[in-house]
């Protein structure tokens, strides 16, 4: 049990202590007739709000109801238990590698609250990608490769309380080992796990002949040689200067773009104008209806995002 002591009513107190009578003092322009003290305390109210006061209304407490709130009014000392230690965070959110300021209020057994400065709270990192915590209570994350939750606790007499945070993603590229390499980390973990160097962007775990960055862009499994990218290209009937150029898997969220060269080791892909383009599912089949050289080279150019 603690005693708070609010200086300022120790003079209202001094005011209506003493003697309770005054003489009547006179002059050639007013009487003032001899005072006597109140019994003090008394109550007022209203739909809204309740007060009880206290030495003709220098002290006293106010509630309301909605939305609850207690105010004490000039005590000279006021006993209270801490019953309970309530922990927030405005936004419960930090990004990556940022601090966010975690706040303790000590929850008084009158339903009242009294801040508690961070450096009189024992903090404890329960779970999550926490970095650390100040002894200010200054909450700093670690880098992580998506939105992930996170719990810290705080310890003030003998009272506890825990926080959810969530460490927001706010760089795809930027975790461990596979910070920096051009490949969304959330990907690289979901199929090889954490730190591992199999997921390296030119590595081949799959031995299909396209290396973890290419199926990444394309949007195939690197662990299964049958995911892979597939290109081939088809006479048309009928149609000798046609060429039907059948590629997947296709995704909406990625860009085809077909390009051609008229030799095999030299010369500059061109983009292919003027081909009918045709989707059925995953599948995407562009005819080249200028197909009129004597040898045509062709590949597809993949963008994600």
């Amino acid at each position: 049990m603690k005693t708070q002591v609010l200086l300022p009513t120790i003079l209202a107190l001094a005011l209506g202590a003493g003697t309770a009578l005054a003489a009547t003092r006179t002059s050639a322009n007013y009487t003032v007739s001899t005072e006597t003290v109140d019994a003090a305390g008394g109550r007022a109210g209203s739909a809204a709000y309740l007060h009880d006061g206290c030495l003709g209304g220098l002290g006293g407490l106010s509630t309301v109801a909605a939305p609850p709130q207690v105010a004490k009014h000039g005590y000279l000392g006021q006993l209270y238990d801490v019953s309970a230690l309530a922990l927030s965070a405005s936004p419960p959110t930090v990004d990556e590698r940022a601090v966010r300021p975690i706040t303790a209020s000590a929850v008084l057994d009158d339903a009242t609250f009294q801040r508690v400065f961070g450096t009189e709270v024992a903090w404890t990192i329960v779970s999550g990608p926490i970095q650390s915590i100040s002894p200010a209570g200054q909450a700093l994350a670690d880098t992580v490769y998506q939105n992930t939750p996170a719990t810290i606790a705080g310890l003030y007499q003998n009272r506890s309380a825990t926080l959810d945070l969530t460490v927001l993603n706010v760089d795809n590229d930027d975790f461990g080992l596979y910070g920096g390499d051009g490949i969304d980390d959330a990907w690289q973990v979901n199929y090889f796990g954490l730190d591992n160097p199999l997921a390296f962007p030119g590595a081949d775990p799959d031995l299909d002949g396209q290396t973890n960055r290419f199926e990444y862009i394309a949007g195939t499994i690197p662990t299964d040689y049958e995911s892979r990218f597939r290109l081939r290209i088809e006479r048309v009937d009928g149609r000798p200067t046609h060429r039907a150029l059948i590629f997947s898997p296709r995704y909406p969220s990625r860009s085809y773009t077909v390009q051609f060269r008229t030799n095999v080791a030299s010369g500059l892909f061109e983009p292919l104008t003027g081909a009918l383009t045709n989707d059925n599912g995953v599948i995407r089949t562009v005819t080249d209806r200028t197909a009129t050289n004597a040898a045509r080279f062709y590949r597809v150019r993949i963008t994600y995002p």
